[in-house]
């Protein structure tokens, strides 16, 4: 009798054990993977942990950083926007030519915001009164953006040289990028959008459950409606920062590259296709994964054609990853 005792306390200890780690790998699972990454790294190349390779990776972050956080408000309220990378493209145009018009920066740059929030509006109109679901929309706003942005370039390029620009995309503060900084500035505004604001909580919970929303006499569709204009936002500050990188724009500035990034890194962090699940600090985390992904291919000589590949068999390892970690919650979804 006293041996079955004793299964049976191993059996439960054994069980504690296994739930405490599977909610330690639920709630910090992406730091585990970060960390992985980077003690992978870090033996396949000691300099990847320069200071230098380090400066270099957060200015390489801060592109599809900010425009991942345009893409998690969407797809956390149940959206999509898949022609935001366009959108940087025609974005980054119209400031440039703005700029070469007026030699004033400051035109440029609120025009350039007024065009990404009339791009993200254009999708909120669709999607909320053509009620056109959201990947066919911006399936369609994509190619649109696309063509209007070598209409108005014509195929040439268009330069922005600027004391600001040039301070922005090369500047830095005690050795720290200042395009770093303004990013982390930008997380920690969403941060508080996110979790504080109306927009923010409205957003989870029109992913979570629309219909229980609507019941509860919340305008849903003014909420998604500037969902996507704040994600116009983000495409708008996205193009200010590249172009203060490479002072210049081109048709090629944006588009698909910095959009695949920008989605692979919500998903990574957490963000749920679903609707309803997401963080800011999640989404950090994916992006950091998915540049370090990038650097690691550099580093060690890989052919750049790969690059997509290895990104794509990340995605479906850490999708993989989080079905075996919350195999409960996917089960109780599919009843």
């Amino acid at each position: 009798m006293d041996a079955d005792l004793n299964n049976v306390t191993s059996i439960s200890n054994k069980s504690v054990l296994k739930t405490k780690i599977m909610d330690f790998l639920k709630n910090y699972g992406n730091i585990v993977i970060l960390c992985l990454v980077i003690l992978i790294m870090s033996f396949l190349n000691p300099r990847f942990m320069s200071l230098r390779n380090f400066i270099n990776l957060s200015k390489q972050i801060v592109g599809p950083g900010i425009l991942s956080l345009g893409l998690m408000f969407v797809i956390i309220s149940g959206g999509l926007d898949l022609s935001a990378g366009f959108g940087i493209s025609l974005v980054s145009v119209v400031f440039a030519l703005v700029y070469e018009t007026t030699s004033n920066i400051i035109i440029a740059i609120i025009i350039a915001i007024i065009t990404g929030l009339i791009l993200g509006a254009f999708n909120g109109f669709i999607v909320t009164k053509l009620k056109i679901v959201p990947f066919v929309t911006t399936l369609s706003t994509m190619l649109i953006f696309q063509g209007l942005t070598y209409v108005l370039l014509t195929g040439k390029m268009a330069w922005v040289r600027h004391p600001f620009t040039r301070a922005l995309g090369n500047g830095d503060v005690f050795g720290i990028p200042i395009l770093f900084l303004f990013m982390i500035t930008v997380y920690i505004i969403s941060y508080i959008i996110l979790n504080f604001t109306k927009l923010g909580r409205y957003s989870i919970a029109i992913g979570s459950n629309e219909e229980g929303v609507i019941l509860d006499g919340i305008s849903v569709e003014k909420y998604k409606f500037f969902i996507y204009v704040l994600s116009g936002l983000f495409v708008s500050i996205t193009a200010i920062i590249m172009i203060s990188r490479l002072q210049l724009a081109t048709p090629t500035i944006g588009g698909l590259p910095i959009l695949m990034d920008a989605i692979a890194a919500t998903i990574i962090g957490g963000t749920s296709l679903a609707g309803g699940k997401g963080s800011v600090v999640g989404t950090f985390i994916g992006v950091v994964i998915i540049v370090i992904i990038g650097n690691i291919i550099n580093f060690l000589n890989i052919d750049p054609n790969y690059k997509d590949f290895f990104k794509g068999v990340v995605i479906i390892g850490v999708l993989f990853f989080d079905r075996v970690v919350n195999a409960k919650q996917y089960e109780m979804e599919a009843k």
